[in-house]
Order: structure tokens, then sequence, then C-alpha cells
């Protein structure tokens, strides 16, 4: 049981040893296995290392944050994780060379001492025992090569993977890239566009606005008016009511002197001067009456327009109020968006990185998928 610091395992359990590794750009099936290592054979054979590119980028690319989260981090992390086990598999393959050659010579001098009692004559016939072990020791060599030329066609085609990611996360940076500027030209002008409406919103509101303030203002001449009017008004009525007891006055005089001179008949025509002054006066007096009243209700009904003056002016004051509010909600929002165009008009252009290697891959500057989300929050 061999075990590595990232809890990797590899079993070596009768005779077979067999790791298989997966990854999100990579995946790769390593087999080997050693059979009957014995001194007197040893057959050693380790299957073909097949490096396939895991499904390129996976077509459609189900989220922009999903692809993204898929770093040169991670890339640059499988990696090395290849090339450690890589070089553990060496050491196995190592190891068990070593093993071998050591039994194979611990069996030479085992032979050696055995035949050490025999004759100098039989010398001749030691030679060719150690053929077999010399042409197996060459075929181990031969084996040791193609593992070798099979160890650099791993490296090829591990670099070759490592172009391909490259490629793909270019690809992917590129597509994020434009769509990207696409998105922010569409909300730009989006903005724009609403900037526009909301200014023409607040020219209408302050045209209604103005309207109102010189609707306003001429109501509140109207109620100058109406109030002078009034005033006047009532002061013809107070002088009316004065003139009138006045006749009153006049005229109870006029008939209590008729009285006492009717006592008389010497003052006949006196009498008939008096009753003609007094029926003078009575109408006099009538028609003052008559215009009094009239007065009066004129001046209520300029008292009741008055009044509805008045509340025309609170109606006004209530509108104005609404339109300024208004108003000032339209300039808060333009401004709000006069600060999201400048901010999207000032945001510099992203470059796409030229990744050569997974190992040396760093993202430069802020990507549009972070500014993105820099915005939304």
């Amino acid at each position: 049981m061999l075990r590595w610091d990232q809890s990797e395992t590899f079993l070596a359990q009768e005779g077979k040893l067999h790791s298989h590794l997966r990854f999100c750009q990579l995946t790769l099936d390593v087999t080997v296995v050693p059979c009957k290592a014995t001194a007197e054979q040893l057959d050693f054979t380790m299957t073909t290392v097949t490096v396939t590119p895991a499904a390129t980028l996976r077509g459609k690319v189900e989220d922009s944050s999903a692809l993204c989260e898929s770093t040169s981090a991670h890339i640059i992390e499988e990696t090395e994780y290849v090339k450690k086990i890589r070089t553990t598999l060496e050491k196995i393959r190592n190891q068990i060379f070593k093993d071998e050659i050591r039994q194979n010579r611990t069996n030479c001098k085992l032979d050696a001492k055995r035949s050490g009692n025999i004759q100098s004559g039989s010398g001749s016939q030691m030679e060719p025992s150690l053929d077999p072990l010399v042409e197996k020791i060459k075929g181990k060599d031969l084996q040791l090569l193609e593992l070798n030329k099979e160890n650099e066609l791993l490296k090829i085609k591990l670099e070759a993977s490592r172009e391909a990611g490259a490629a793909a996360l270019r690809n992917v940076a590129q597509r994020l890239f434009e769509n990207y500027q696409t998105q922010s030209e569409e909300v730009r002008k989006k903005h724009e566009d609403s900037k526009h409406l909301l200014q023409v919103n607040k020219l209408e509101k302050e045209q209604k606005l103005k309207q109102r303030a010189e609707n306003l203002n001429e109501i509140a001449e109207k109620l100058e008016e109406k109030h002078s009017q009034i005033t006047e008004l009532e002061n013809l009525v107070q002088r009316m009511e004065k003139e009138k007891r006045t006749l009153l006055e006049k005229k109870l005089s006029l008939e209590n002197k008729l009285l006492h001179l009717k006592s008389n008949a010497a003052y006949a025509k006196s009498c008939q001067d008096l009753q003609m002054e007094i029926a003078l006066l009575q109408e006099q007096i009538s028609h003052l009456q008559f215009v009094i009243h009239s007065q009066h209700q004129h001046l209520r009904g300029v008292i009741q327009e008055m009044e509805e003056l008045k509340n025309n002016v609170k109606d006004q004051d209530k509108r104005i109020e609404n339109l300024k509010e208004k108003v000032n909600i339209l300039e808060a929002q333009n401004k709000e968006l006069k600060t999201k165009v400048a901010i999207w008009s000032e945001t510099p252009r992203t470059k796409v990185s030229k990744a050569v290697s997974t190992s040396e891959l760093k993202t430069e500057g802020t990507t549009p998928y972070m500014m993105l989300v820099r915005l939304r929050r």
C-alpha cells in the first residue's frame, strides 16, 4: 500500500498496480502490471498511458459563472498533480527494476559459490549458463528504453493537452469579453434612453409647475380684487344703513310734527306739504332698502366667489407641492442615471490575456465576469 500526500492511493494487490485519475480538463488512465517477478524469469509490462481531453469544454457553457470558476489555478494544480503521479510511477518502476537486478545479482553470486568446488575444467561449462541471464538483462534494458519512449510520448501528449486547455481558456475568455462588451453597450444605451425620457418628463413637469404658479398668481390677484370689492361693498352698505336711519328719524320727526299741526285747521296747507315730504321720504327709504338688500346679495355672492377662490388656491398649492416632489424625484433619478452612465463610460477595456502554458496562466487585471458581479452588487 502506497499513500500520497493528497489522499490519492495506489493499490499493489496480487501483482497489479492500477490508478485512475480524473479531473475537469484531463483524464489519465495508468495501469502497471508486473507478472511473476522471480529470479529466473521477470516479465514486466506497463500499458500505454493515454491522455484524453475531457469533453472539450463540454460544448455549450451552461453558466458563465460556473465556467469562470474553472480558473487557471485549477489547471495548474491538476498539471502538478499529473507530474507527481508520473514521478511516483517512475519511482515505482525503477524500484521494481532495482529489486529485479539485485535479486539477479544475488542469484549469480549463489550460483558462483555453488560452482566454486567444481574443477577449473568446468569453468567453460559455466559461461553458457549465464547467457540466458544476460539475454534477460538485455530484454529488460530494451523494455526500459521502450518505457522511456512512452514516457517521452506522455510528456508530448501532456504538453499538447496543456496547449489545448490554454486555447480553450482563451476562447472562453474571448467569448465572455465579447458578451461583456455587448451587455455593457446595451445597458449604456438603455441608461441613455432612460435619461432622455426622464429629462423630457422633467421638462413637462416643470412646464406644468410654471403654469400652475402663474394660475396661482392670477387667482391671488383675483382674491385681492374680491377682497377690495367686499370692503367697498361693506362700506357702501354701512353708509346706506346710516342714511336709512337718518331718513327714518327725519320721517318720524315729520310725522310727529304733522300730528301736532292736524289739530289746528289753520295749518292745513302745511300739513299737506308735510304729508308730501313724508311720502317722498318713505319712497326714498323704500328705494334705499331695496338697494341695501341688493348690495347684501351682491356682497354674499362676492364672499362666496372669494371662498371658491380660496379653495382653488388650496388645490393649486397641493398640486404645486406634488409637482415639486415629482420634479425632485426626477432630478434624483436623473443624477443616478448620469452617475451610472459615467461609470459605464469610464470602465477600462479589459484585454484578453494570451496564455501560452497552463503552468504560467494567470488572470491579469479584472475579468468581465467579476466586473459584472460588482456592478450587480
